[in-house]
């Protein structure tokens, strides 16, 4: 047997198979085996969550007019568009997604249906880096489905974020709820009401759809749409750098007046994992990458289950609040990939090489949560909406059986196979340091140097097959010491 059917019939086994879509569990391993890359490593932790989060991830691919769509929750809720499709983690399932062997088959349709106002499914319900993603999904499926009308959508998807959240200081206003992050500590006051604010969430993210707007014009040929949305881009990641840092960190600014006037400014502005976000872009000049020394801070945001989404040390840290979906200190998979994103970026773009053991051992402690204990005190693979950081304790199903909502959202265990961030494409893209763009693939892995060997083979990019080993001395592939990469079975320069 296999490793991978080893895995695979491992997750099976332990899985009740509530829904059923395009791909189910009697199918699963035919379709792994042919669609993703495989992935060895020496933390079998890492390895074994990669291989489990493909196996998530296609329990939502579904079929949607001829094509197919990527679903968050596997249950219909009530919040859900057509197909069940909710704009929020869309960013998120196009990184993944785009690394499947069919990666154009599966996500094409999906990118149709998140661009086409046509009422079904509501873009704008949450805030998304839409625009950014798709881009980035482009550089490895290929760009044939980029022509003047889809580009037209984009104008038209961004024009409606200015026409409805754009301020006259050029920045952008959002809600911790809209941003799919209820209950934060700087966006919700103590009376438990959110409150407007420029965040680093909207921002980032229109800032990113911007400069992908301009780069995409330009591909088409369109020189003064190109120019205008990278002078839009450069306009937003001023106002970012200028008003939203504050020395420490990227923060969240609120404000009570509906005109925007009178700024809420509380004698102490909390630090949240939102801050940083505009990393994932590559907004922020060099020189400010050392906040990134609190994820490894156990007062701050190293918790033992993960990375929290606020400040440890903050009077407010886990607030009470009677809802299910807290952002108030929690640990959120959503939040922990944007921000393993962003570090990956300051490895990479910011020369900060100092970080890549920070990375590894961050990515150990993500994988290391994807399990749920049983009442006998058995470990089975798991993912779901939002962990507890002290405790491995799942706690969206507890909080919906308390208050009683399972009947209207859904049954109590809607977050099972939650599809709501990345990990593969955290492999891929950082470990494995994968990089796609101008029809040409590159790599540059973060590698820990605890680690003497990796690989990553059948990853498919332009009709090409590549198959990438890290063997620090040469005794574990017999390929050679260090980095060798193969196209076609051939070594690839």
């Amino acid at each position: 047997m296999t490793k991978l059917e080893e895995y695979i019939n491992f997750f099976n086994e332990n899985d009740n198979e509530i829904y059923k879509n395009d791909i189910d569990n009697n199918h699963v391993y035919d379709w792994i085996k042919n669609e993703i890359p495989l992935f060895e490593c020496p933390d079998k932790e890492i390895e074994q969550t990669y291989y489990f989060r493909w196996w998530t991830y296609r329990k939502h691919i579904k079929r949607a007019d001829g094509g197919y769509a990527i679903s968050e929750f596997l249950p219909d809720v009530p919040w859900g568009d057509a197909f069940n499709i909710i704009n929020a983690p869309a960013g998120h399932h196009l990184a993944e997604g785009r690394w499947l062997r069919n990666g154009k088959k599966y996500l094409s349709h999906y990118i149709d249906l998140l661009l086409t106002e046509d009422g079904r499914v509501k873009t704008h319900k949450y805030s998304s880096w839409l625009i950014a993603a798709i881009k980035n999904c482009f550089d490895v499926i290929g760009y044939d489905m980029l022509d003047d009308s889809l580009l037209d959508k984009m104008v038209k998807y961004y024009e409606t974020w200015e026409s409805s959240h754009l301020l006259p200081n050029g920045m952008f206003w959002s809600v911790d709820d809209r941003d799919a992050m209820e209950y934060m500590i700087s966006g919700t006051d103590e009376n438990l009401v959110m409150m407007k604010g420029i965040r680093p969430t909207l921002n980032s993210y229109l800032c990113a759809d911007a400069y992908a707007i301009s780069e995409l014009a330009a591909k088409l040929g369109k020189t003064a749409l190109a120019n205008k949305y990278r002078d839009k881009g450069d306009s937003l990641s001023a106002l970012i750098n200028e008003r939203l840092w504050d020395g420490e960190t990227y923060k969240a600014f609120h404000y009570y007046d509906d005109n925007y006037q009178t700024a809420f400014e509380p004698k102490h502005i909390p630090i949240e994992e939102i801050g940083y976000i505009p990393w994932m872009f590559n907004i922020p000049p060099k020189g400010r990458e050392d906040v990134f020394n609190y994820l490894q801070n156990e007062k701050i945001f190293k918790a033992p289950t993960g990375i929290t989404t606020a400040d440890m040390r903050e009077k407010r840290f886990m607030f009470e609040a009677k809802h299910e979906c807290l952002w108030n200190g929690y640990v959120w998979p959503f939040a922990t990939s944007q921000t393993l994103t962003a570090l990956i970026n300051v490895i990479n773009y910011y020369g900060r090489s100092d970080f890549a053991e920070s990375f590894i051992d961050l990515m150990h402690t993500y994988s290391a949560s994807h399990t749920m204990i049983l009442n006998d005190g058995r470990k089975i693979p798991w993912i779901d909406e939002v962990l507890h950081p002290f405790e491995q304790q799942w706690v969206a199903p507890i909080y919906i059986e308390q208050l009683g909502t399972q009947t209207v959202a859904g049954p109590k265990l809607r977050g099972k196979d939650y599809n709501h961030s990345t990990f593969c494409d955290l492999v891929i893209s950082g470990i494995c340091g994968v990089k796609c763009a101008d029809g040409k693939l590159s790599v540059k892995p973060v590698i820990s140097e605890k680690w003497d060997y990796f690989s990553l083979k059948g990853l498919y990019f332009n009709d090409a097959k590549y198959d990438i080993y890290f063997d620090r001395k040469g005794d574990v592939y017999n390929k050679g010491a260090g980095l060798k990469i193969y196209k076609n079975d051939v070594e690839f320069a």
